[in-house]
């Protein structure tokens, strides 16, 4: 059966007449082929791809309104922009976002839809893309697959919790679906000992070329195969972590359990995957040729040199919503050194902050703090959130509230988190004026204070 998969999802045969007959196939096609070379271009070449790429996006950006009034008030047509000209524009926030979507809106986009993030800064924001930034999304995607050695049609572990993907594979056509792709989803919003035993049984018996997770479910799921003595025998090329920050410890302790190397990747919903490690591990690539990525000193907006700033991205080719010089919240350091793999595109070096918590539940499950933010996915009323478990059977959700925040929309939310905390625990919402940032910088959207291996050796132990 596998084999009879690979060859529906891998046989050049069937990649050749379906990337001729299918006209999103089509574009895939084309725009991988133009942009895996940009991976290896100079300087010069790269700068003159985005600064074309760059001026298209200004005269579409043109129709909205905020973007008019913005573009307008340089006094030059939209051929005359340079990339010296961006750091002049303003900056893309949440709150302009929550505020003004349909200022910033394209009119008669192609093919454009809906999407929702929680955020790794627990802002909740509504979105919208087109056909392009989709085609688009698709390529960085295979970029990043390709600097971990994946290649289409591999078959793929994703262990992961979105709604939006989830909703995507459910019934008898989304299985179907993944079953043609090959590939499988197992849910990190149940992480509890007898799923995750289940979930390595499937992968043993899948054997994937590729895992892609969650950074915190990969290193739950490796601990828990370490205390059970079990050493996979998968995935047979690379792990991608993905979502959240990787961290050293984490990233060690993995790749003692998996027998493949851990290739860190950095993305959001609202900017798709845009840079990946390579073998050397040296950095994140940057998808340039989709992404031009600056940092910024948070407290002046200044730019940052060589040091750590706010990452400021701008997507080149979101034609339904244009982000320009959008601030997604995380913090990051840029490295334009040359990388021993001859990828000579900027990298990213480190990204701080983007952790979300696991929580063990009274029942003893342990579901990752994703559950949590999908229940802010698409709803008005809240302009930030935190969700906070100060013990097993103790929770808080602090909300700031925004416009359109009710009693029902809390008693909703109530009602939601006691479908996976229990009705016995401890649950109390509280409205707040604002969430402090961490240490890192960032806002934690969730956090849990439960020492989760401790409590799980006591139970073993017991």
């Amino acid at each position: 059966m596998r084999r009879f998969e690979d060859v529906l999802t891998q046989h050049p045969v069937k990649t050749f007449l379906l990337d001729r007959i299918s006209p999103y196939r089509r574009a895939i096609a084309r725009a991988h082929a133009e942009e895996s070379p940009l991976l290896f271009a100079s300087a010069d070449e790269l700068r003159a791809v985005q600064q074309h790429r760059f001026r298209r996006l200004i005269a579409i950006a043109r129709q909205a309104p905020f973007w008019r009034r913005v573009i307008d008030g340089f006094g030059k047509s939209p051929h005359q922009f340079t990339l010296d000209d961006l750091p002049a524009f303003p900056f893309l926030t949440k709150d302009l976002l929550l505020e003004k979507p349909h200022e910033l809106r394209i009119p008669n986009a192609r093919g454009v839809y809906e999407n929702y993030s929680g955020g790794s800064t627990g802002i909740p924001i509504r979105f919208y893309q087109d056909w392009t930034y989709k085609v688009h999304m698709s390529v960085s995607t295979r970029l990043c697959n390709e600097m971990a050695g994946a290649f289409p049609g591999a078959r793929l572990a994703k262990l992961w919790g979105a709604p939006q993907d989830k909703r995507q594979i459910e019934g008898a056509a989304g299985r179907l679906k993944l079953w043609l792709l090959n590939h499988r989803y197992y849910d990190t919003f149940d992480m509890g000992e007898e799923r995750m035993l289940g979930y390595h049984r499937a992968m043993e018996a899948f054997q994937p070329d590729l895992i892609l997770a969650y950074a915190s479910s990969l290193h739950l799921l490796a601990r828990f195969l370490e205390s059970r003595g079990i050493r996979p025998s998968y995935p047979r090329v690379a792990i991608v972590s993905a979502a959240e920050r990787l961290f050293p410890q984490q990233r060690s302790e993995i790749e003692a359990v998996f027998p493949a190397r851990v290739f860190n990747r950095y993305g959001s919903r609202e900017i798709s995957a845009m840079a990946a490690e390579c073998k050397e591990h040296a950095g994140m690539h940057i998808t340039a040729a989709s992404h031009i990525v600056e940092t910024i000193d948070p407290v002046t907006k200044q730019r940052a040199q060589g040091e750590a700033g706010e990452l400021v991205i701008t997507v080149l080719h979101n034609h339904a919503m244009p982000f320009i010089r959008y601030r997604i919240g995380d913090m990051g350091t840029l490295d334009d050194s040359p990388c021993r793999c001859g990828r000579t595109a900027p990298k990213l070096t480190e990204v701080h902050g983007r952790t979300s918590d696991n929580f063990l539940m009274p029942n003893g499950r342990v579901v990752h703090g994703e559950y949590f933010t999908h229940m802010f996915y698409g709803r008005p009323g809240v302009r930030q959130f935190q969700f906070v478990q100060e013990a097993q059977n103790d929770f808080t959700l602090h909300i700031v509230p925004a416009p359109g925040y009710t009693p029902d929309l809390a008693r909703a939310f109530e009602a939601e988190t006691r479908e996976m905390i229990g009705p016995a625990a401890r649950f109390r919402i509280e409205l707040r004026d604002e969430i402090p940032v961490a240490k890192s910088g960032k806002y934690r959207f969730t956090v849990s204070n439960v020492k989760l291996d401790a409590v799980l050796a006591q139970k073993r132990e017991a």
